[in-house]
């Protein structure tokens, strides 16, 4: 006789969104203790609500900032981050106009969703050798792999402050072989 509450994978719904609103506020607030103004913020989207409450909360708290999703399945990420980013606007009662032109997906997802792939689980190796920081191989890793692939192909003028953001999963490491 209870209304139950749905979670979709991911929790990629207004309410789940919210947690990456606030991560953004968190983040600007951490960059003006350090003076940092962040160009760029990149992250992993497998399922668009951590893209959607990135991308909305530099809207409200890091005007300029620019968010660039790494789309690691090819679910169509421009339209189900746009839904999000309006719906948890709405659920903010957030004053903010939410368009396209906002949404910046390049797609990396390699063989498919949750398989890991070379590319992924190279730039997995790489950042755990160059900084000992551990990334999942079929989340971040491939959108690790994603964002080195645009620094490589010059996406970037090489004078931008860019955060990547790492949303965890390095447990996975020891539930899939690295290819």
């Amino acid at each position: 006789g209870r209304t139950p509450y749905a979670i979709p994978v991911g929790g990629s719904v207004p309410l789940g969104s919210l947690g990456y609103v606030n991560c953004a506020k968190e983040i600007a607030n951490q960059a003006g203790e350090l003076d940092v103004d962040f160009d760029i913020i990149v992250s992993a989207t497998g399922s668009g609500g951590t893209y959607a409450g990135l991308t909305l909360g530099a809207k409200l708290f890091l005007p300029g900032t620019v968010s660039v999703g790494i789309g690691v399945c090819d679910d169509p990420f421009e339209s189900i981050s746009l839904d999000l980013m309006r719906e948890t606007a709405a659920l903010l009662e957030a004053d903010v106009p939410v368009d396209p032109a906002d949404v910046h997906i390049h797609y990396h997802i390699g063989p498919g969703y949750a398989i890991p792939s070379p590319e992924g689980c190279a730039a997995v190796r790489r950042l755990a050798r160059a900084e000992g920081v551990l990334a999942d191989p079929v989340y971040t890793g491939k959108a690790l792999a994603g964002f080195f692939q645009l620094l490589e192909q010059g996406a970037f003028d090489g004078d931008e402050d860019i955060l990547f953001v790492h949303t965890g999963g390095a447990g996975a490491l020891f539930a899939v072989d690295m290819v």
